[in-house]
């Protein structure tokens, strides 16, 4: 009788929680079929970890996590640990990495270190590739379709949605387990449910009765304004935009949900406008926010605007309906945007992206309800 297949030991280099819902589902799909338990440990990289309180915020978040997902499927996360330090870590002891990009730094820095061979490139957000500047050898080998050079590895690609030309992996991407996905996402509700229930009702507080509930996730760029402010002129743009697509200024709140980096007093500081509500400086992923308060208003509509990936996040996770906010305004109000056009650019490029990206998803849930609608009996 032949010995069972042992288990990869598995290192997930990560970002954060979203990141985690992703790869931790990709873990899933490498344990398929294996022996018994094996080591999985994951290691939170980049700027968190040049930001002490930050960090240890997220790893109390991800701890709490942990110890739901382990109660509820001891079998395949028990032995998951989250490592808090990557000097812990020993060369020889990992058969597997899994991270957000494969030329980010921190995390190239710790697979170098470790000596692993294998990886699996699971992309930024919900699983979305993504390159960053540091990939300047990738980009004619992308564009003429062509591998790119990793000597010695072995790298795999589990990302989600298509890529355009100059994004494009080397290798065609495997399938992403969705319904792994979710299943996960819901224990991370779960665990952050009763740490989120202050923001949950600031939320609501603010919500119209028989009117949908609106809120903006505001993107981190107010450092990149002078002053470190945005302007309100930007929101009042905005509001002329979203007026078009059913928010209502005489009736209507739009609530502004900050990122935790933002300035002390907000990125728009001290509000004027009746229809805007006090903002809400939230460390909670915004996809876990909106299912909460999805949860505690079941029966109204939400809807979420923005320019960022987490609005395909929230498409993806929730049942929240979403509008991408236009970049103009910020381009006509920021003279800064006039030296440093490439920012702009990759602003542009990426909201772009994500909209389509978005769009394909709202495609496929058409398609599927008209399918369901079709196979139903006739009336007559």
């Amino acid at each position: 009788m032949s010995p069972e297949p042992q288990p990869p030991r598995i290192l997930v280099l990560t970002g954060g929680l979203i990141h985690l819902v992703h790869q931790l589902a990709v873990v899933s799909t490498l344990l398929s079929d294996r022996g018994g338990p094996a080591p999985i440990a994951i290691v939170v990289t980049g700027v968190l970890r040049k930001q002490p309180e930050a960090l240890a915020g997220m790893h109390g978040e991800i701890e709490r996590w942990l110890t739901v997902l382990q109660e509820r499927q001891p079998g395949r996360f028990g032995t998951l640990r989250l490592v808090a330090h990557p000097t812990e870590l020993e060369p020889g002891m990992w058969d597997w990495a899994l991270l957000n990009s494969q030329w980010l730094t921190s995390q190239r820095e710790v697979i170098d270190h470790l000596a692993i061979s294998r990886m699996v490139v699971c992309g930024d957000g919900l699983g979305v590739y993504y390159r960053c500047p540091r990939e300047l050898r990738a980009i004619v080998p992308s564009l003429l379709g062509r591998p790119i050079p990793e000597p010695g590895r072995v790298v795999r690609y589990v990302i989600s949605g298509r890529q355009p030309l100059w994004h494009r992996p080397p290798l065609p991407p495997e399938p992403v387990p969705k319904a792994t996905r979710q299943q996960l996402f819901a224990t991370l509700v779960e665990a952050l449910r009763q740490r989120g229930s202050a923001e949950v009702a600031h939320c609501l507080s603010y919500a119209i009765p028989n009117r949908p509930l609106w809120l903006c996730s505001v993107p981190n760029l107010a450092h990149q304004f002078p002053g470190s402010h945005m302007p309100q002129e930007v929101l009042r743009q905005w509001c002329k935009q979203l007026q078009r697509q059913g928010f209502r200024p005489g009736i209507d709140r739009l609530q502004l949900v900050d990122h935790p980096k933002a300035p002390i007093n907000g990125s728009f500081g001290p509000l004027t406008e009746a229809w805007l509500a006090p903002p809400l400086r939230s460390s909670l992923p915004l996809e876990v926010l909106i299912r909460l308060v999805e949860e505690a208003r079941p029966e109204g509509t939400i809807v979420v605007c923005g320019m960022t990936s987490a609005l395909y996040g929230v498409r993806s996770l929730t049942t929240a309906q979403v509008r991408w906010l236009g970049l103009a305004p910020l381009w006509r109000l920021n003279p800064l945007y006039r030296r440093k056009p490439l920012e702009f650019l990759h602003r542009g490029l990426r909201k772009w992206r994500m909209a389509l990206l978005t769009a394909q998803i709202e495609a496929v849930q058409r398609g599927t309800m008209l399918r369901t609608c079709a196979s139903l009996p006739s009336l007559r």
